[in-house]
């Protein structure tokens, strides 16, 4: 008997609109997909967001039809069709993020460990643990200065110790009056982050940053479209810049990296192709001496917990961004906690979350 398969939509509502360069976002769908060897049944996920990504909702559903038919034939996560499958997904990357979460679920049930021991290397009875929570960052979009300081106390008064604040999807005006608000309800000892969806040109991201160079910005994700306007922004060495939606391979991330004017990369398990390419893209991070974070695309609790196994398992000492489950009005299965300003992993074998097969 092969491996069984499965496939359910799904459609989340936000809690409230999230204001993005890339315009107003109101709702995430996405499919999660399942593997089952009989005895065992892994979770995946595909959730493209518009505007990020040119492969669809409808494009993951066809792929993931594709690979259920095919792992049908499979006897078990060794086969080699499943590594054909997997590098035949890789020029989709978001239905690859499924079927390779679920196999990656799968197998570490079979084995008796979490999914990231898994990714770590780590055999059951070994002794050796990895971090049992990670640190994460608040996410702000209001536009009203007076409301960002509000979102932002609120975060600092449950624990949180870095703030993302988006930018660009007004004028550089009033985002330097939001960043100002944010940096005086967060006071000096909380980490402040800036990510403007590549919405301003090389210029207007220069200017704007230096505008605001004595509020202790870390660093600025995507301030312009494209590397080279990235690299050229970081090359003015007024704030630190992060590669994001730029980055969305390994070849890039590497690109990016060698400007050297780049020195951070968000790392987004959907949008490399599942946990074991994020897990590549954080080894070719250290081997640049760069940073990571390690982020959702305001996934599902199944993606979320993917994304929180890569961060426990390779960069346990960042803040990641993976406080977004509380943005959703429901869930398709119970998510993980937050407290403290830390996400706390699942105890249980595998993922840990489950929308039950």
């Amino acid at each position: 008997m092969g491996l069984t398969s499965e496939l359910r939509g799904y459609r989340l509502g936000l809690e409230q609109p999230l204001n993005t360069a890339h315009g107003v976002l109101n709702q995430r769908d996405g499919v999660l997909f399942s593997i089952s060897d009989g005895a065992h049944c892994g979770w995946g996920e595909a959730a493209p967001m518009p505007g990020w990504s040119s492969e669809t909702l409808a494009d993951c559903r066809g792929e993931l039809e594709s690979a259920a038919s095919r792992l049908a034939q499979c006897d078990s996560v060794d086969d080699p069709g499943v590594t054909a499958i997997l590098a035949e997904l890789e020029a989709r990357p978001y239905a690859r993020a499924a079927v390779a979460g679920a196999l990656l679920d799968l197998t570490a049930q079979a084995r008796g460990v979490s999914v990231s021991s898994v990714l770590g290397g780590l055999e059951a009875g070994s002794g050796a643990a990895l971090p049992r929570s990670v640190a994460v960052n608040g996410l702000i979009s209001d536009v009203e200065p007076s409301q960002v300081a509000a979102a932002a106390a609120e975060l600092v008064a449950d624990g949180i110790t870095a703030i993302k604040l988006k930018v660009a999807a007004v004028d550089p005006t009033t985002d330097l009056a939001r960043v100002a608000a944010a940096r005086s309800a967060i006071g000096d000892r909380v980490e402040l982050r800036l990510d403007a969806n590549g919405g301003w040109d090389v210029d207007t991201a220069i200017a704007t940053l230096r505008a605001m160079d004595d509020r202790d910005v870390s660093f600025c994700e995507e301030p312009t479209p494209g590397i080279d306007g990235i690299a050229a922004v970081g090359a003015a060495g007024v704030v630190p810049v992060a590669v994001d939606e730029a980055a969305v391979t390994l070849d890039c991330i590497a690109t990016a990296l060698r400007t050297e004017a780049i020195g951070v990369a968000i790392i987004k398990p959907q949008a490399l192709g599942g946990p074991d390419m994020a897990m590549a893209a954080v080894a070719l991070l250290e081997s640049f001496g760069a940073a990571g974070v390690v982020t959702t695309m305001i996934d599902s609790a199944v993606g979320v917990a993917h994304a929180a196994h890569v961060a426990a398992a390779a960069l346990p000492l960042a803040a990641h961004g993976l406080h977004t489950s509380h943005m959703l009005k429901g869930d398709v299965a119970p998510r993980l906690r937050v407290a403290d300003g830390r996400l706390h992993l699942p105890q249980q074998v595998g993922l840990g979350v489950s929308p039950a097969c």
